[in-house]
């Protein structure tokens, strides 16, 4: 009896050993499908992630393509004049004009005979002349290669010998002879430092969109990899490439996110949900087949809840999809609203030429001839009048010409407003001096002591600011006619470490509590019969310096003079002098 209780025990402990090796092999398999499944799902995202960067790559290798073109368009210029004059003339000023048009460049030569003899600019660039591409060990291979090709080639990036790492365009010219075939002149060269070429294109967006990048290519003579530009030292992960195509032969962009790939939101969700499953399959199997009865059961509700959580899952990618397709549609409908702000915009600016232009001509015509009517009407019918018409035309003359100064006050006003700022440095002592000497000029009787710095340079627009800063002086020229110990000083302070410039009189002043009108269009603080002007000067200064992103403002005691604040907004606004 007990015989038959043990082997009773010992069958019923393997037929457990045996269920239980069968769950563990059903709830590997069901772990295996779900993986299968979160695998497949987690490579779908890569491939989606790895398309956008692919787009992102593109789009910046075309703008580094077209901007790589721009810069090397000045070698097809000089060399058509060469081809058709034998020689340039006005090299320096030439090459001025086409740096500062197409961007990215940091110098032309020319080379004769492959030995460089002239420079734009010279200034750091002094150890260039004199050099011979030809016999330089590490550029003659590709300068031979250029001329036997006869076509623009790029080398670099080279260590220049005036010191810097350029990217370095040759196009060889050949010149007709009258004894036979073309001969070598020489080559004509665009030098594109790193430093100032790469600004120039937008590759500064992707590490700002969160993505790194390299640019590299393969040597022509060696065939290793030779970096060209990259956003980091750390080996990019798994990059997008993008080929270039540049003359005589192939750059590779390669971009990567930040911090690697990303795994999608519900991977590691997708695994512990397969492990879960697979484990409750496995136990459920194991369930089902000690207890035939509680499995049917056990497997109805543990179906549903699976059947529940698949669609739970389903539903979250299906709404993952969802999400992804309305950013995409909020992206064409951005783009679309950008070109209707644009168009608007456009035509916002037609119609205020147009409304300027019917201003500055249907307006001022017939305000001259009231005021020339006028005239006339005093010249030969005043002795006709009485004290009082002669008054009346005179005031309508007065008017009139009032009337016309005022037009061409809102017209300037509303052209500061439109005109694209061009920054460049400017020196303000020299362009005060020049304003007040033409105020003297026109008043020679007037005596003012003027205090000027010998220089002080910044980085403005010259019309705009040159409009501003007559403004301010003709207003201290003005306000100080009835002191007979007229000053007037122009200069600069600092104010944490931002230039704050002045221009400082000794006149009438004002009353300081109603400074806040002061750059208000037509607010004037003194009468006309006292002081003339059409009370739109300083409005327009006001919207000079705000263009240029600095601010404007005032001190003054009434009889004791006023001082006028302005600062430059802009990091290359450092004075100097």
């Amino acid at each position: 009896m007990i015989q038959d209780d043990h082997c009773k025990g010992g069958t019923r402990s393997a037929s457990r050993g045996y269920l239980l090796g069968q769950a563990i092999v059903v709830a590997v398999m069901v772990f295996g499908v779900c993986a299968t499944i979160v695998t497949l799902m987690e490579q779908r995202y890569h491939q989606e992630q790895r398309h956008i960067v692919a787009e992102v790559a593109a789009g910046s290798a075309h703008s580094l393509d077209r901007q790589l073109s721009r810069s090397l368009s000045p070698t097809y210029v000089l060399a058509s004049i060469l081809r058709a004059y034998g020689s340039i003339r006005n090299f320096d000023r030439l090459a001025v004009d086409m740096m500062e048009q197409y961007g990215g460049i940091s110098a032309l030569d020319l080379a004769p005979q492959g030995v460089v003899s002239a420079v734009y600019p010279l200034a750091g660039n002094e150890k260039a002349i004199g050099f011979n591409l030809l016999n330089d060990p590490t550029q003659r291979t590709e300068a031979l290669h250029a001329i036997s090709s006869r076509s623009l080639t790029l080398a670099g990036p080279l260590e220049l010998k005036q010191g810097g790492t350029a990217l370095v365009g040759r196009l060889p010219v050949f010149l007709e002879t009258e004894a036979g075939p073309e001969r070598f002149w020489g080559f004509v060269i665009a030098v594109l430092r790193l430093e100032d070429f790469l600004p120039a294109t937008n590759l500064g967006s992707l590490t700002q969109s969160g993505y790194d990048y390299e640019i590299f290519r393969a040597h022509p003579e060696t065939g290793k990899r030779q970096s060209i530009a990259r956003s980091t030292a750390i080996p990019l992960p798994k990059p997008v490439t993008h080929v270039i195509e540049v003359p005589n032969g192939q750059w590779i962009l390669a971009v990567a996110p930040q911090g690697g790939w990303r795994c999608s939101p519900l991977y590691f969700a997708g695994y512990g949900l397969a492990v879960a499953v697979s484990l409750l399959v496995g136990a459920l199997f194991f369930s089902t087949q000690r207890q035939p009865a509680l499995l049917r059961r056990l497997v109805a509700e543990r179906t549903k809840e699976l059947e529940r959580t698949n669609r739970e899952l389903t539903s979250k990618v299906t709404e993952l999809e969802q999400a992804r397709a309305e950013i995409r549609t909020l992206n064409d409908q951005l783009e679309l609203r950008v070109a209707e702000r644009t168009a608007q915009l456009e035509s916002a600016n037609r119609e205020l030429s147009s409304f300027s232009y019917s201003v500055s001509h249907d307006l001022r015509a017939p305000l001259r001839h009231i005021a020339s009517y006028a005239q006339i009407l005093l010249d030969e019918q005043g002795d006709k009048l009485n004290g009082e018409g002669v008054g009346i035309l005179g005031r309508i003359h007065a008017a009139g010409v009032r009337m016309g100064e005022l037009i061409d006050a809102l017209l300037n006003l509303s052209r500061m407003s439109r005109d694209a700022l061009r920054r460049r440095p400017v020196d303000l002592a020299a362009l005060a001096g020049e304003i007040l000497d033409e105020l003297k000029n026109a008043e020679p009787e007037r005596r003012v002591s003027v205090i000027l710095p010998g220089r002080l340079e910044c980085f403005a627009d010259p019309d705009l600011i040159r409009s501003a800063l007559r403004n301010l002086l003709e207003n201290a020229w003005k306000y100080t006619a009835r002191n007979p110990d007229a000053a007037i000083e122009f200069g600069v302070t600092q104010d944490e470490d931002t230039p704050v410039y002045y221009v400082k009189d000794n006149g009438t002043g004002f009353d300081m509590r109603y400074a806040g009108k002061l750059f208000e269009p037509f607010q004037r603080l003194h009468g006309e019969g006292e002081f003339g002007g059409t009370g739109v000067g300083l409005a327009t200064v006001d919207r000079i310096i705000r263009r240029h992103g600095g601010r404007i403002w005032a001190e003054a005691e009434l009889e004791k003079g006023a001082t006028f604040y302005f600062t430059l907004g802009g990091e290359e606004d450092k004075p100097s002098g």
